[in-house]
């Protein structure tokens, strides 16, 4: 199953996706990882082909680039599963399968349970997977959400956002992450599960049931805050650019010389105290750290030192351009770096030594398009290939349906 290339570790293994948004991402990472996905979708196409933006003005559902974006390396069968003559199908899709993922609201998932579990008892090293908003069980099972909504009711929100004004009181309201968060998360999980399940199959010869609630991977994301609160019972401050916590931490965000925000701040290692007081001696300012003044100043009053560094931190960033800084500040071991737009990144030569975009061949544009590819690399190849554009609909029915050798009045289910 794996040639010693994590792109190709789950090849061989075949997924079959069936729902809705909340599955996309998950599917997308496996079938990164090799695995062949088939994504079953309705007549009219997968909901998500209908999410902007599109590649033109004319909206068309074969051009949304969101739907490219999470659906590459994909084959897609039409297919209404819900309907009364796809049983046969399914059984022999099923036979074929190694994982089935389902996912959507937790009505339509849990009826379409009811016949994977059949299927399952067919086919034991079958892995199904279900993706719904707060899981199969519980009180919240069968509410209504929006990614929106989940990030709020998980807490992510609530440690997202701007800085308090000096009472410690928010006159602007939390603020959530990039769209369609929650949906990674919960995908991210369902991932991981997954490929846990088929590691203990590889050992048992067993498939697994897994359950994956978009609200508890949400809820199991927002860092610090609810330990803060189940052990010390105190309430952390969503502050800028920084971590939530019990109290105002010093701001990072500080303009360079030619406008561009640095994320830059200090930690209590002496280590950073001494490349920070070499910055300084670089560009000329003036300043008492490392004397002993400034030590004993630490002892006295621990803020005034504080905030004594972080003045001369300011002066530095205002002193020099985003590109010099970033640079100076890495050869000193210091974490600083600009705040990038996402287009800065596209030919950023770090960035094109792993491997981290993927250019993918669009024959109906007659042009490739660049799409994230990876975050890892052994440094000859990316640990997720991405080879082919997302399908169009119903592209591979033919060719999946004969695989599993259905006649052709099957085929027009």
């Amino acid at each position: 199953m794996n040639d010693g290339n994590l792109s190709n570790s789950l090849a061989g293994l075949t997924i079959l996706e069936i729902g809705e948004q909340p599955g996309d991402y998950a599917a997308l990472l496996l079938g990164g990882l090799g695995a062949e996905v088939i994504k079953i979708e309705p007549r009219d196409g997968a909901e998500s082909r209908r999410i902007g933006p599109f590649a033109s003005s004319a909206r068309d559902p074969e051009e949304s680039l969101f739907f490219w974006r999470y659906n590459l390396n994909k084959k897609s069968v039409v297919l209404d599963v819900d309907g009364p003559n796809a049983e046969r199908v399914l059984a022999a899709l099923a036979a074929r399968a190694d994982i089935v993922l389902l996912s959507g609201e937790y009505e339509p998932v849990a009826a379409r349970l009811s016949r994977w579990q059949k299927l399952a008892a067919e086919n034991p090293r079958l892995i199904a997977c279900t993706i719904t908003p707060f899981g199969l069980d519980g009180p919240y099972r069968e509410l209504k959400t929006t990614d929106l909504v989940q990030m709020a009711l998980g807490g992510i929100m609530a440690v997202c956002g701007y800085d308090p004004d000096k009472e410690h009181k928010y006159d602007t309201p939390p603020i959530a992450p990039a769209m369609w968060h929650s949906f990674h998360l919960g995908g991210e999980y369902a991932a991981i599960a997954i490929m846990a399940a088929i590691n203990l199959r590889e050992l048992t010869g067993e498939g697994q049931f897994i359950d994956v609630s978009v609200h508890e991977a949400v809820n199991t994301c927002t860092e610090v805050a609810l330990p803060t609160y189940i052990y010390s019972g105190q309430v952390v401050m969503r502050q800028t650019a920084r971590h939530a916590a019990t109290i105002i931490t010093h701001a990072r965000l500080t303009k360079s010389a030619d406008g561009v925000y640095m994320l830059a701040s200090i930690s209590p290692f002496v280590r950073e105290q001494r490349a920070l007081t070499e910055l300084a001696d670089q560009l000329g300012i003036a300043h008492v750290l490392g004397t002993p003044e400034f030590t004993q100043l630490e002892k006295d009053d621990a803020g005034a030192a504080a905030l004594y560094r972080n003045d001369i931190l300011v002066q530095i960033i205002e002193g020099l351009k985003a590109d010099d800084l970033f640079h100076r500040a890495q050869a000193l071991g210091l974490a600083w770096a600009p705040i990038r737009r996402p287009e800065d990144n596209l030919n950023d030569p770090h960035f094109v030594a792993r491997h981290t975009f993927a250019e993918i061949d669009h024959p109906e544009l007659g042009r490739t398009l660049r799409y994230p590819g990876t975050v890892a690399s052994d440094g000859r190849a990316p640990h997720f290939s991405y080879t082919r554009r997302a399908p169009r609909l119903g592209e591979h029915t033919e060719e999946i349906l004969q695989q599993v050798g259905l006649s052709q009045a099957e085929k027009n289910l």
